[in-house]
Order: C-alpha cells, then structure tokens, then sequence
C-alpha cells in the first residue's frame, strides 16, 4: 500500500527563491483584476485583493524557508471557507451587491493563499487562478483591448518560468532584447495573417454554458408576464403587466440592456400575445409548466425539419429585466442560473424574480430551415388546432381593413406567397417612426394606421400584419422581445440597447410550426438566423460549451480577434523547432551511435534524477559536477566528456561495472 501510495504521490516542489518570478505571479494576478475591474465594473473587491496579495507575497518570500505552521494554515483554511460563504451569499441574496460573486471569490482566494506561496508549485497555482479570473472577465469582454490584458498575462507566465528557472542555475534575468521583439513581432504579425486568412469553422455545441451561480429565489403565487421596454409600465413593483397597449409607446433611449455573445445574429424573443380588443394585445393562456433551471434537449420539443444546426447565445444583464428569458427560438437547451424555471403556452420561459445585474443564462437554439422554397411546399393550417378561434379573430380590424387584405393578397396561390404580400406592402407603403403622436381617443390604432398617418413603429406593423392575415386564414399572432442589436460578426456579440426592444408576427406553417415574420420597414421579412458570411473569428459562444476531440480548428476560429495570440504562440513554437531541427539535421553528423553510448548517456541520466537536479540547458557536464560536488558523478561525467567531445564512447562493459559501482554505493 506504501509504494502504490508513493507511485501517485507528486514529488516535492522545490521553494521558489526568485523575487523576479514571485513579481511575475503577482502582476498577473494583476492584470487579472485589472480586467474585473474594467469589464465588471466591479472595485471593493478586486482592491482589497490586490492590496492583500501584495502583503502576502512579502510575507511568503520572507517565511519561504520556515516550516508550515498548523495554526496558520487553520487561520488561512477559515478565511477560504469565509470567501466561500460570502460567494454563496452574495449569488443568492446579493448580500453584497450581487456583481460578479464567483470572480470576486477568486480573487479572495488568491488573496488569501498568497501568505502561503513557498514553493515553484504554490506559484503556478496561483498563476492557474488568475487566469480563471482572466477567463470570468473575458466573458463580459467586449472589444478588442482584452487581447492586450490576455497577452500580458501570457508574457507574465513565461517570465515567471523563465525567472524561475534562471535562479535554480545561480543566473540573472538577461535576455536579447533584439531576438525576443523580431520573435514576438514575426509571430503576432504571423497569427494575424493565419487568423484572417482562416474560414469560419463550424462548432457543434451540446449543452449550454454555466457562468453565474444560481439564485434560489422561488416562484410567488401565479406567474405573470413582465413588462418590456416597449410597455407602458404598470402592475407591481417588478413592473409585471399582460398587455401591450397601441395607445401609448414610452421613449427607449441608447442605454445598453444587455450582451449577447453569439455566433449568430438572430431576434431575441420573449413574450407573446394572442388576443387584440380595443388596440391592446393580451395572452389568454395562462397554462403553464414547473422546469428545472437546465433543460436538456430530450425535455424539449425535437428539432424542426430540416434543421440546418444550432448556436449559442449567452446572455449578460446589464440592468434589471423582467423575468424572462429572451432567446433565440426555436430552443434546444438552456441553462438560467435561478431555482427554477416556468414555461408558458406559448413556449416562453420565466425566472422567479427580476434578472439583475451581471446575471448570465445561455441557451441553445436551432436553425431552422426557412427559406421560401420550404416554406411554400407547407399547406395552411396542417396541424393546427384552434379549437378557441384565438388565432383565426380579426373581429377588430375594420371592414376597411378586411378589403385591404384581400386586395394585398389577391392573386397569391400558398400560404407563403401570401403572407409575403402582406409583409412587402407594409414595408414598402408605410413608413417606420418613433415620432408619432397619441391615437386619437375616438379612432382604433389599426385603422389609424392603415388610412390616416401610414407611420408607426413596430407594434403598429406587426399588429396590422397579424389581423389582416389572420382576416386571410392565417393563424398569426404578436411576439415581442428584442431585435439583434449591434452586432460585431468578428467578436460574435451583439449589444442589445433599449431602442432594439421590439415587435414582429408569428405565422403557422403547417410543417415548420410558428415561423418570425418582419412587416417593419429596412429589415428582412423573414427573420431568420443565419450564421454571418466572414472569414475567422468563428463564433466564441459556440466554442464554450464545450471542446470535444478533434475540434481544435473550431477552438482556435471561436476565439475570435484573441484567436491571434494562440496562433501567433503556435508559430513561434513551431518555428523555433523547425530551426532547431535544421541545425540539427546541417551540423550533426549521420553517424550510428556507438557502442557504450547509450547505455551511457542512460546511465548519466538516471544519475541526474538521484541527485534530485537536472543538468540546466546551459551547463556544460563539467560545471554540473563541480556544482553538485558528488563522487559519484566524477567518473561518469569524465566518461560522458571524452564520449561527446573525443568520440571516445566506452565499451558496454565499462558502463556496467559503473552502473554497478553507484547502484552499491
């Protein structure tokens, strides 16, 4: 048991002396906060922290030699149990404001454990944990300064390796400053070249990706629909409303509501309504389900026919949202740090509680097959049960209305063709504003619209469309959520301002179930998510769910602009050993080993690792033995130098009465 233990026990670390590596691991460390603090805005936190590390270090260096005490590893074992529990309440109560608990708890723990940083390994601990933060920032990174942050922590972990080993040889910091900038200006400009020059790869995600830690908040009583942007607020403190009314429209300004990294642009829906009386939509199915919080793809609807993949999107609330969840649909999977979840008749999901600040969910969704030549092939109302008339009521729209319709669709032959008459006469006869004043009290908003000011904005469009295909046969109803949003097909993220909240139509067809349909002005009729067409840079949000065997291609395209920097890595790399294996192949000459050589050098190594220490790089055999001052190695490295520099290898005999002479000794 001794010796199975002792096979998988790690060997000793040895203690790290070097103030210069210790200076790397706290200044990467560093610039890991740095990142918090810039792209989570996030202070107390990362302040005390970094004041803390600073302490530790001195601390670890001045005791690096003394032996751990039990007192003081109890006291720092408390306060990482402390850091733990504040992680815990701060995710599920917002004790402390709710910003970025497990960043924030990472950063404790490297606070905490820099007293205890004495040997190599503790270091590279400590290095491992910051770059964890550096990964929590990179997710709420969205430009391209973060491959500024990423390259200095790289450039910090080779110095402190470098640092670390130059002091186990008794050697200073000295490096050529001429071949290290031509080596790191050849290989950045190389990554960049090959990240420009390389196709979008096509990830295949399986599951969504976790990032904050849940909140066990719980459901209240019955669920309601929260308000969006595009509301009149009313209801509740948490703003909940189940209606959007014509009548009124509040002004959405240029705040940011939310980050969506994703490899695709696509409409961001929400909630949905079915029945319009007296210009004000409402849902009149209050039905729904108890979920857990992560949805597999076997507790969802199956793919759509024809599914040409999926994507993901995951989702940072900037400011507080109503309790839903905006996704692209149709969704494969999901994933929303909260108790649980709530799925509507109309297949909406919902929280417990508001979404706040810094709260991240993801979802998977599909992509279906909308083009026309599919949608066309569909015959109206296949499968659809309306048993209540919902979907087919158009008893609000004028008669007016109803002859405008059949005039807009005469002549069309399917289903398709005539929704995108509808659609194309909207958008190419009306115009889309902001700047409309209050519906008169004594006129309905449809008809308003369609005869009088021929302006509105999205929900006049989309509610015109819906009743006027449904006057058709259509079954149509309203969906409302947000549109992209800015999106930057190089970082694959969308910013998602309050102006994008917005309204579109939802057409059943028969095969392809409820299909986004676009009347407002300058966007495409159909919205549908497609991936963008550009080179590199081939989706982030698909990358992180997970990297399975056989796609690093997809790892390196996803990263986006910092793809450069693994590129850039792997070229020095590779050109540093295409060089030493040219020099090799030019100056060493194509001779045999000779008898005695190998058994040798075997030998030579196997007497290295018993004396606990290598042969540096730069050390001559001779300079090993004078500064390990062992007998045993006197013999053999006379043997190894007359071998390597006289071409006098000695005989298999002479090795092993050597190797006899150290294994008694």
């Amino acid at each position: 048991m001794a010796a199975l233990i002792g096979r998988f026990r790690l060997p000793r670390s040895p203690i790290e002396h070097s103030v210069e590596a210790r200076a790397f691991v706290f200044s990467a460390f560093a610039v890991a906060v740095l990142a918090i603090v810039l792209y989570g805005q996030d202070y107390v936190v990362p302040a005390v922290g970094v004041v803390a590390a600073v302490v530790g270090h001195a601390v670890s260096y001045r005791e690096r030699t003394r032996r751990r005490e039990f007192w003081r590893q109890a006291f720092l074992a408390a306060l990482i149990f402390g850091a733990l529990f504040y992680v815990i309440a701060d995710s599920t109560l917002a004790l402390f404001g709710g910003i970025l608990p497990q960043a924030n708890f990472a950063v404790l723990l490297v606070a905490i454990t820099s007293f205890d940083l004495k040997t190599r390994r503790n270091c590279y601990s400590s290095l491992w944990i910051s770059l964890a933060i550096l990964y929590l920032a990179g997710v709420y990174a969205w430009d391209y300064q973060f491959a500024v942050l990423l390259a200095l922590w790289l450039l910090y972990l080779v110095g402190f390796w470098t640092a670390s080993h130059l002091k186990r040889m008794d050697a200073g910091i000295r490096v050529p400053p001429r071949a290290i900038a031509v080596t790191l200006t050849g290989a950045i400009l190389g990554g960049l070249a090959l990240f420009v020059a390389t196709p979008q790869p096509a990830g295949v995600p399986v599951s969504p990706l976790v990032i904050s830690l849940p909140n066990f908040t719980s459901f209240r009583g019955d669920m309601e629909s929260p308000a969006l942007p595009l509301v009149q607020l009313s209801g509740d403190s948490t703003g909940a409303s189940s209606s959007v009314d014509l009548h009124y429209r509040g002004r959405l300004g240029d705040a940011p509501v939310m980050y969506v990294r994703t490899g695709a642009p696509a409409y961001w829906r929400g909630l949905v309504f079915d029945t319009y009386r007296n210009g004000v939509w409402t849902a009149s199915n209050h039905f729904y389900r108890q979920t857990e919080p992560y949805l597999p793809p076997r507790l969802l609807p199956p793919a759509p026919p024809g599914n040409r993949g999926t994507f993901v999107q995951t989702f940072r609330v900037l400011r507080p949202m109503p309790a839903v969840i905006n996704a692209a649909y149709p969704i494969e999977s999901l994933y929303a740090p909260v108790s649980g979840l709530r799925e509507d008749a109309y297949g909406t999901f919902h929280t417990p509680d508001q979404l706040r600040p810094g709260q991240t969910y993801s979802v998977v969704s599909y992509i279906p097959d909308l083009s026309p030549q599919s949608l066309r092939a569909d015959e109206i109302n296949t499968e659809f049960d309306d048993a209540t008339g919902t979907y087919h009521d158009f008893g609000a729209l004028s008669v007016a209305g109803r002859q405008l319709a059949r005039t807009v669709a005469a002549g069309t032959t399917d289903e398709f063709d005539t929704v995108m008459a509808v659609t194309h006469y909207l958008q190419h006869n009306f115009t889309y504003t902001l700047d409309l004043p209050r519906v008169p009290s004594d006129r309905d908003p449809v008809d308003w619209f369609l005869f009088d000011v021929k302006t509105g904005y999205c929900e006049q469009f989309a509610t015109a469309e819906t009743l006027m295909l449904r006057s058709l046969g259509i079954p149509a109803r309203l969906a409302t959520g947000y549109a992209t949003g800015d999106y930057d097909p190089v970082l694959n993220q969308a910013v998602v301002r309050e102006r994008d909240a917005h309204a579109w139509v939802e057409v059943w067809f028969g095969s392809h179930g409820w299909v986004p349909v676009d009347p407002t002005p300058g966007v495409s009729p159909l919205a549908a998510t497609q991936f963008p067409s550009h080179w590199a840079a081939g989706g982030i949000a698909r990358l992180i769910p997970h990297l399975t065997v056989g796609a690093p291609a997809a790892a390196l395209g996803s990263l986006g602009a910092l793809g450069a920097i693994p590129l850039a890595i792997g070229i020095a790399l590779a050109v540093v050993v295409a060089y030493a294996w040219l020099r090799r192949r030019r100056w060493t000459p194509k001779t045999k080993p000779q008898p005695g050589e190998s058994e040798l050098l075997r030998l030579y190594e196997r007497l290295q690792r018993r004396l606990g220490r290598r042969r540096a790089p730069p050390e001559t055999p001779l300079e090993y033995q004078q500064a390990m001052q062992s007998l045993m190695l006197d013999e053999v490295t006379h043997a190894v130098n007359e071998g390597v520099y006289g071409h006098r290898w000695p005989d298999a005999r002479r090795v092993r009465e050597l190797t006899e002479r150290i294994s008694s000794s």
